[in-house]
């Protein structure tokens, strides 16, 4: 895998005590909680999939689904999607090796049958998947990958992608011209150390250098998308990804969705 192609956040990750599962129960909780009380993450992949899962049943067959997970993190997507009875297999891929090494844990924890979930080191450009799959997950993943990587990405996702197959795109922001009256509003603000940030004037939506932030337009992301050959069905949350409360500008300008993409 080559470092130069993810963030460097992931590359020997420091994690955030909520990521960190063990065998403990309390550890499992810290997870839970983050993701159903301190944020929207769980309930927003349950109805992302929830709907997706209604469309991908023409799919299945005696021998059930084969599925990527892509940016599977602590793989508690890939336990969710486990949990699926017509889901076979999956392969969840994942970028940095500290993430990888609680994911075993939260397998466990979700009582996850061994063997039904492979836990496989790569990135958006170097993954090796040993079959087809019926479709592929990205859940709040696709945001961290450079735009010069994003055909890159989509080749390869089509590449193993069984006819007929479908990707899904979860827990995902896109911006509109508010986001960037805010950052340019910011910008005026820090000014004097203009110099140290890393946004520019002439690029306000420069990706954050450190994980890979993308704050992308919803007509860049369809134009993507339809670059590659893929048809997109997006869908609004409401409300946000985090519930913590921030002030109301640091929302401004932010929509949180999911995507159903198909070949054109």
């Amino acid at each position: 895998m080559k470092a130069c192609e993810i963030p460097e956040r992931f590359v020997d990750e420091s994690l955030a005590s909520h990521w960190k599962v063990d065998e403990t129960e309390e550890s499992f909780l810290r997870l839970m909680r983050h993701l159903e009380v301190d944020s929207n993450f769980k309930p927003y992949f349950e109805k992302a999939l929830g709907h997706f899962m209604t469309r991908c049943c023409r799919l299945s067959d005696s021998r059930g689904m084969t599925v990527l997970d892509l940016g599977s993190g602590v793989s508690w997507t890939s336990a969710i999607l486990a949990n699926h009875e017509q889901i076979k297999h999956i392969y969840a891929v994942e970028p940095s090796r500290e993430r990888l090494k609680h994911g075993p844990f939260v397998l466990k924890h979700f009582e996850i049958p061994r063997g039904k979930v492979t836990l496989l080191e790569g990135n958006f450009t170097d993954f090796d998947i040993p079959r087809q799959v019926n479709f592929a997950v990205l859940c709040a993943s696709f945001h961290h990958c450079y735009d010069e990587f994003a055909d890159i990405l989509f080749s390869k996702i089509k590449a193993i992608l069984a006819p007929g197959g479908l990707i899904l795109m979860a827990n995902e922001h896109y911006v509109d011209h508010w986001f960037s009256f805010h950052r340019f509003l910011s910008f005026i603000k820090h000014f004097p150390r203009r110099r140290e940030l890393f946004y520019k004037l002439s690029n306000l939506r420069s990706p954050y250098p450190y994980d890979g932030e993308h704050w992308r337009t919803r007509n860049e992301l369809e134009e993507i998308f339809e670059r590659n050959g893929l048809k997109a069905e997006i869908f609004i949350h409401d409300g946000d990804l985090c519930k913590e409360a921030v002030p109301f500008y640091r929302k401004m300008g932010y929509h949180y969705y999911y995507a159903i993409l198909e070949r054109m």
